[in-house]
Formats: C-alpha cells, structure tokens, sequence
C-alpha cells in the first residue's frame, strides 16, 4: 500500500507539469483510475478483473483519439502518457507494474519540457525524477529494503553522478537546427498581448497585465524614454469605432545604404514572447535585421512569415526618426484619408472649423494638442463606455479616456482636416533590469499613438495621450506608459520584492542565452577556445566518444566505492590478526564458530580476558554487520583496541 501511494504521488506531480498542455479531462479521468485503485488497496482488494480494465482503457483511450484525431504530436502524445500512467496505476498488482509507473513518469517530465523552456519547471521536473527514482530503489532491492531518507540518499547520489554525463552530452552532442523544446505543435496556443484591432478601451485591458511581453538589450545608446516607442501594429481602417489593419500587402527588404548623415541609430536585440501575431516590434524604423523570410511593410511594421509561436531573437538595428521618402502613394492617400460617412459628424465639423484657421499641418496638429492639453480631458484607466459614434461621444461627452481614445480622436481629427493619419499601437518605455543589462517590456507598457504625413517631411509621430496636463491623470501611479510619458520610472524600483523579481528575471535570461540557445555556432566557437582546430562531424563524434567513456569510467568507480566496504575490510584484518595472536596461546577459533561465540568460550576457559573480549567482538560484530560498517573512525578505535589487548 505504501509503495503503491508513493507512485500515485508521483504520478500526480509528473501530470501537474504537464497542466497547461493536457486537457483536464484527461488529467481527471487518470487522477479517477489512481484514486480508485487506492480506495481497492486500502479495503484491501486488488485490481479490478480484465472485464472492467479493458473497457476502461478502450473508451479512454478512444475518447483521447476524437479529441486529437492522432497519437503523435507533444500534446496528444503527453495526454497519452497521462492516461497510460492512471491506467496502469488501475491494474497495478506487482512490483513490475510500479517499474513500468516510474518509466512513464521519467517520459512525463520529459514532455513537460517539450512545452516550456523554464529553468523553474527543469528544477521541478528534476525533483520529481529524484522522488521517483528513490521510489524504484525501494522497490528493486531484497526485503526488507532501504528507509526513505537512505533511499532519497542514495537518488541524490544517482543524479550527482549523471551530471558530467549530462553535461558532456550537452556540450558536444550535435546540435539540432531548432532545438526539442520548440518542436511545432498544433494544440500549443500563444500568449496573447496586442492585437490586429483595436477598439475603445482594449488597450486599457492589458495595462492591469504584469507578463512580459518581450526584452530588449541595447549594444550602445539607450534611446531617452520619450522616444522609447516600440512600434507594433499599424491601424489604417476606421468605421467609426474600431480600427483595423489593412490587409493589402506591400513589402520592403532590409535597407543596404548607410543611413542618413548625423541621424541617431540604435543597435538592439529583442527577446520575444510567444504571441499569436506575425509582426516583430522594433524602434522607429528598422534598417536592418537578422530575422529571416521577415520584410518591412509599406506602414514601416517589420513582419515574419509565421506568428510569433515560440520565444525568438531578433538582432536589428533602427533608425531614429525614420520615414517614407518621396510623395504618399494614392491608395496610400485614400486609405489614410477615408472616413466612414454619416459618423462622428460633431468630431468632423469641430475639425473643419479648426482647419480653416489653421491652414499648415503642423499648426493644425499643435491646436488640437493644445485644445486636448487646455480643456477638461482626464486620462483615466475605467473609462464610462462609448456608442457607435465613440468618438464623438468621447470628444464631447465623457473627455475621459485611455491612449487608445485620444489616438482614435486625433486620427479621425486629422483625417476630418484633410491630413492623412493612421494608428500606431506598441509599446512605450520599458523597464531596466541592472542585473541583466536588458529593458523589460511588459503588456502594462502597451500604449497608441498617431502618424500624420506631412508633404516634404513624410510620416510624423504625434503622440496625443503626452498632451494631457499631469494634474488630469487619474490613478497616475499605476500606469506605466503615463510615467514614460512623464519622463518617470515608477516600476517599484524601491521594493525590495521589484529588486528580487529582477534578478531572477536575469537569471532566467541567463538561462535562456547561456544553455537554451547554445546552437551549432556556439558549440563550435567554445571547441575552437579548446584549441580543436575547425571541429567537423567526426571531431565531434572522437571528443563526445572519450568524454562519455571518461564520465562512464567515473561513474563505475564511484558505483565501485558505493558497493565496496573498505572499512568492513580493516575490521576482518584486525579481527583476524587477534585471532592469531589467540591460536599462539592456545586459544584456537573453529572455522564455523561466530565472534562472539568465540568470545563467550573464551570467557568460560579464561575468565580474566572474557568481559574485555566479549566487548571487542560485539564492537566488531556491529561494525561488520551493522549500519555503522562504513565509519571509519569507529572502526580504527576497534582495530587499535584489539591491538592493545593482553592476552597474559
């Protein structure tokens, strides 16, 4: 019964890593098969007969093959395991079945990292391998076996000496061109963040969100806060409320000319989170990337061919204050233009008669930030809900409102005047990690903004949220962008539980950088640090061939030391030098006779050396039978203790 809930248990911590990929009805369909077969054990009852069992596994089993149509792929294969391992916990009745147990448990923690890089869930899965092996010591020893602590003992000493093999297979072991953990799966789903639309308040809903949503190392200049906009997705299609990508495809490759004389450019790379979108955030606009089958839009947002559906680096480089060169394309003019008629007409008309006096695009631009700054607009993270003419309803209603209001109002403002203008949402600012030497970017830094095309200038960015006084912006400090618009940094930087959170956040990167993302180039750059000159496939496969026959030669004389009793040993050759020392006077053991028998006949035919004798052979008797046989201190006190002994 012991046995048996120990496996359960550890079936249930190798199925916890596994929680988020593995539907939960499977879970509790295998948790219902353990739990039923403790129940059976504790009433004292085997498994259920053959009639029960097979039916049992027949439905679970094709219930698994309707819900994933296959038995190959991470996840269907992972549900799969989960269902063998309650299953055979259901008809377990021998030791071999609790072998078998702790075989899919080893496979479970496996799969777990099939589906997560985290160096948190490696140290889980490695503690629940530990319990388990401890569990199949216990059970392929004689009886009665090991306690628990020396069997979790003897566990910890199995995986200490699996280290350099590990290690060594890590180091050398040629590596693949995606690495396991990234292996597509079709039932895998992608953190999400932004979006392709946006409508009023969707921005708001991800400020409350503490998930990362990717991490930036600079490999020079910072940009200044101000201008630490993360350009995303670029809104073009307006009908009145929600806006929307445009679908029309028109790419650009990486520039090869040097950029602008004098222009500012920023060499970065950016750590991406899974999201279920295509496009790849970059400052201004990306020059440069090494990111390949990506192309630049016509609406400057740098696009890769797939969505984003594993963490990815980009290494790119930026531009400050880049733009479209040349005359605004027709489609594009119409497109930045085009108004959905009948809607918002209070909006348009305010923006007619605010254009007639201000005839220049850059003067129009300033009086509507002005009119945004001077009169009565809050920025507010709950503002009251809009209609159908959302705009006009903020503009002349609530004036209470997330960035995504006042970028929707300023777009359709600029459009009503006759300048074209579009929305950009992305990220503003980011959070510095000391430790790490990065910037953290979180879903709370989501943020929108406007860029309105000026002739002779190009594309301008116009962020209307920066325009609202300081005093108008309700619960100010919970809101990150509003402090990068600000020029201020409150992400806790005094907490000591912010400084934690941050270190080991670093160490995950260091994690992720030093071990995850050890490909081929940097295998091959530490062996030539080894001094192997241009390492190929069979240097390779010499070096990995003697440093895991290296590792097995330590590991068989470490398991030798483990096995041999040196001490026992000592303990028989001072016994056995007594015994002479004994036969010289007279005092002979017969071959079948114990130490301790001998020591009692001792006493009988020489009284004065019985009580000295008879201590020395229950100390050696305990030494060389006992749990104590390997101190060796213990064991050199006996030996000199023996020596010491007169025998006249």
């Amino acid at each position: 019964m012991q046995a048996l809930l120990w496996a359960a248990a550890c079936c249930v911590l190798a199925a916890g890593a596994n929680l988020r990929a593995v539907p939960i009805w499977v879970l509790a369909t295998a948790f219902a098969a353990g739990g039923a077969r403790l129940l059976l054990a504790r009433r004292g009852s085997g498994p259920p007969p053959p009639m029960v069992l097979v039916p049992v596994a027949a439905l679970a089993i094709f219930a698994l093959l309707l819900k994933f149509r296959t038995f190959n792929g991470v996840t269907a294969g992972t549900a799969l395991l989960c269902l063998m391992a309650g299953l055979k916990l259901l008809e377990t009745r021998a030791p071999r079945d609790l072998h078998v147990i702790v075989l899919i448990i080893y496979f479970l923690c496996l799969a777990a990292l099939l589906h997560s890089e985290s160096f948190w869930l490696l140290v889980y899965v490695i503690g629940v391998c530990w319990l388990a092996t401890a569990m199949l010591l216990q059970q392929t020893v004689t009886r009665p076996g090991p306690t628990w602590r020396m069997g979790l003992r003897h566990a910890s000493r199995i995986l200490a000496h699996a280290l350099p093999l590990a290690f060594f297979l890590w180091l050398l072991f040629p590596r693949l061109a995606e690495p396991l953990w990234q292996v597509r799966d079709e039932g895998s789903t992608a953190t999400t963040g932004l979006s392709d639309t946006m409508d009023p308040g969707d921005i708001s809903n991800l400020v409350l969100s503490d998930d990362i949503a990717f991490r930036a190392h600079f490999a020079g200049a910072v940009p200044m806060v101000r201008n630490r906009y993360w350009r995303g997705p670029v809104l073009e299609e307006f009908d009145g409320r929600t806006w929307r990508r445009n679908d029309r495809p028109a790419y650009a490759s990486a520039a090869t000319a040097p950029p602008p004389s004098g222009s500012l450019v920023y060499a970065y790379s950016i750590g991406l989170e899974p999201y279920p979108h295509n496009w790849i955030y970059a400052l201004d606009r990306p020059v440069r990337w090494d990111l390949e089958h990506a192309r630049l839009s016509d609406s400057g947002v740098l696009e890769r061919r797939d969505p984003v559906s594993q963490p990815i680096d980009v290494v790119m480089t930026s531009v400050a204050g880049a733009t479209t060169a040349g005359a605004l394309a027709h489609y594009q003019r119409a497109r930045d233009l085009a108004l959905p008629p009948g809607r918002n007409p209070r909006t348009a008309e305010l923006a007619r008669q605010m254009r007639a006096t201000h005839p220049d695009e850059r003067d129009y631009a300033r009086s509507v930030l002005g009119m945004l700054h001077d009169q009565a607009f809050y920025y507010v993270l709950t503002p009251p809900r809009l209609g159908q003419n959302s705009v006009d309803d903020f503009m002349f209603e609530s004036r209470r409102g997330f960035c995504g209001h006042y970028a929707s109002a300023f777009a359709v403002m600029m459009r009503a005047a006759g300048i074209p203008a579009r929305v950009v949402t992305g990220y503003l600012g980011g959070q510095e990690n000391p430790y790490g030497g990065y910037w953290i970017v979180r879903q709370s830094d989501a943020h929108a903004w406007v860029e309105i095309w000026v002739e002779g200038s190009g594309w301008l960015r116009i962020d209307p949220t920066a325009a609202i006084a300081s005093a108008r912006v309700e619960q100010q400090g919970s809101v990150d962008n509003v402090n990068a618009l600000l020029g201020i940094d409150l992400h806790l930087r005094g907490s000591w539980l912010a400084d934690i959170g941050l270190r080991v956040d670093a160490l995950r990167q260091i994690w992720r950088e030093r071990i995850l993302q050890f490909d081929q180039s940097a295998q091959q750059s530490l062996l030539q640090q080894l001094s192997v000159p241009l390492p190929d496939t069979g240097k390779f496969a010499l070096l990995l061939a003697i440093c895991v026959g290296s590792a097995f030669a330590w590991m068989s004389w470490q398991a030798r030391r483990e096995f041999s009793a040196p001490s026992r040993d000592r303990a028989v050759r001072a016994f056995e030098r007594l015994c002479e020392r004994l036969a010289k006077v007279g005092l002979r053991r017969d071959a079948h006779e114990g130490a301790e028998a001998f020591a009692a006949r001792i006493g009988l035919a020489r009284p004065e050396l019985g009580p000295a004798l008879r201590e020395l052979m229950r100390q050696y008797s305990e030494l060389r039978y006992g749990e104590d046989a390997r101190d060796r201190a213990a064991v050199k006190r006996l030996a000199r203790s023996m020596r010491a002994l007169r025998l006249s």
